[in-house]
């Protein structure tokens, strides 16, 4: 099978199964669809959206660019994280349209958050040399990123911070990377699966320089 006719599946994959895995994650971490899909009872008003919002946004991210590094689409991925973090960034300031945010407090952090995530993606989660703790040091920097990234963001929009709420963000950070880093293992699983089979598929073709003896028998006969 031609390489270029496997590239939508593999695409499907890299961003189904790990969406698939956090919903999953989030629906155990949260323990009822309705508490992870929607705001807790007590919450702001305007704030009707759960934990899955945050889930879901950093999740699509985060397999869209697995899916260019691994196939190797050089810095696409970069484009894609910017592109995607300014329409997150103008999605977050239309939510609060009654206070005036500049867009770069949005911005900022959370290219912040996706810079750091391609390092990790590119020199431990890509890396073969880190295949065996790759899903331990991905969760556990990522979700550091993820504080690091929410503590920019109220800095900037001078918001209070304390040990408390950015101790939250990491655990927090921790539960969605555990299950993002999952899926992105089972994603990669089932491409090389499916690699392997379109390989196997693939008829040998021998030409006359690998394959001496045909010359021979040709001068032969």
């Amino acid at each position: 099978m031609n390489e270029s006719k496997l590239i939508p599946a593999k695409m499907f994959i890299s961003l189904l199964i790990p969406l698939a895995v956090v919903t999953l994650g989030g629906f155990i971490v949260y323990k009822t669809p309705a508490a992870f899909f929607f705001a807790a009872e007590g919450q702001s008003s305007t704030e009707t959206s759960g934990p899955a919002v945050i889930y879901y946004a950093l999740t699509l991210v985060v397999a869209l660019m697995f899916f260019l590094m691994r196939q190797k689409y050089r810095w696409y991925e970069v484009i894609a994280f910017s592109a995607l973090s300014m329409v997150y960034s103008l999605s977050l300031k239309r939510m609060t349209p009654g206070i005036y945010r500049a867009i770069y407090m949005y911005f900022t952090p959370l290219m912040v958050l996706f810079i750091l995530i391609w390092l990790i993606l590119k020199y431990i989660f890509l890396n073969k040399s880190t295949r065996s703790m790759r899903l331990l040091l991905f969760s556990l920097l990522s979700s550091a990123a993820f504080t690091l990234a929410f503590w920019l963001q109220f800095t900037l929009l001078k918001l209070p911070t304390d040990g408390t709420f950015l101790q939250a963000r990491f655990f927090s950070g921790l539960m969605l990377f555990i299950f993002m880093g999952f899926g992105l293992s089972l994603a990669e699983f089932i491409i090389i699966r499916l690699e392997a089979g379109a390989d196997r598929s693939q008829p040998v073709k021998l030409s006359r320089k690998d394959n001496p003896d045909s010359e021979e028998d040709g001068e032969n006969s």
